[in-house]
């Protein structure tokens, strides 16, 4: 039987609601500071998250639609999309999922280790950290971001980093996702795998099939959590046990 040891935590997706209502309005918010013409719709930013970083989409998209637009330009442009993103989470507007951190607390009071690992930067990341996730930094042991790794998700960078920080097996190690590049990067790195769906994730013929157990949410006990794929889970919520029981 396998020991759980330490968690990894994505944060896009993951632990807070921040794509659609977040970092998308912050991008279209930043085009128009620069009149450009771009405005990503809740479609077109689904398919941009398949790449991986926000400046890594805008030169993505610039080469998609054969703009001129320089990269130095492309890096300003993220600059003021993080100041946006800023402004929008003092404003209250980015909340995190449920149950985690009830599942933050629980994992605490077990010793278990626990990590941020995402592609985000560290500009627009610890304002997001430094409000809604204030009273819970103190539980991790680490935050893993943008800056630290050169190769991004889906590559295994960012998890390796993690792994080598905690001192831990890969195998008493599980990484929390909550897409396709998340988990492929997670695997990548010979982790366990939970997917979490994001409230956004409308075709699950489409999901990762890859991590040990996909669900709905981490839940609460008024939303419970559904089981896509993996074990059955006995609670009304994903917890420490149930974490242990898909690593084995």
């Amino acid at each position: 039987m396998q020991k759980l040891e330490a968690v990894f935590w994505d944060v896009d997706g993951t632990i807070a609601d921040t794509e659609l209502c977040g970092h998308r309005v912050a991008f279209n918010l930043a085009f128009k500071d620069f009149n450009l013409d771009w405005n990503w719709s809740e479609s077109k930013y689904l398919d941009l998250l398949k790449i991986s970083g926000g400046y890594n989409r805008i030169v993505h998209f610039r080469n998609e639609i054969q703009s001129d637009l320089s990269d130095s330009k492309c890096s300003e442009i993220q600059s003021r999309k993080s100041l946006h993103y800023k402004n929008l989470i003092h404003a209250g507007k980015i909340k995190v999922r449920d149950g985690v951190l009830r599942l933050i607390n629980e994992l605490s009071t077990i010793d278990v280790d626990q990590f941020i690992v995402t592609t985000s930067g560290k500009e627009s990341l610890e304002p997001f950290l430094n409000t809604s996730l204030s009273s819970h930094l103190i539980y991790f042991s680490g935050i893993i971001t943008y800056e630290d790794v050169s190769n991004h998700k889906p590559f295994p960078d960012a998890y390796k980093l993690a792994i080598k920080k905690s001192k831990k097996s890969e195998i008493n190690c599980i990484a929390i996702e909550d897409s396709t590049i998340g988990v492929a990067a997670a695997r990548a790195a010979n982790l366990n795998c939970l997917l979490t769906l994001p409230p956004w994730s409308s075709d699950i013929q489409k999901i990762s099939k890859k991590a040990n157990a996909c669900v709905n949410t981490l839940g609460n006990d008024y939303n419970p959590t559904k089981i896509i794929y993996g074990k059955k889970l006995y609670k009304k919520h994903v917890d420490a046990e149930y974490l242990t029981n898909i690593i084995n």
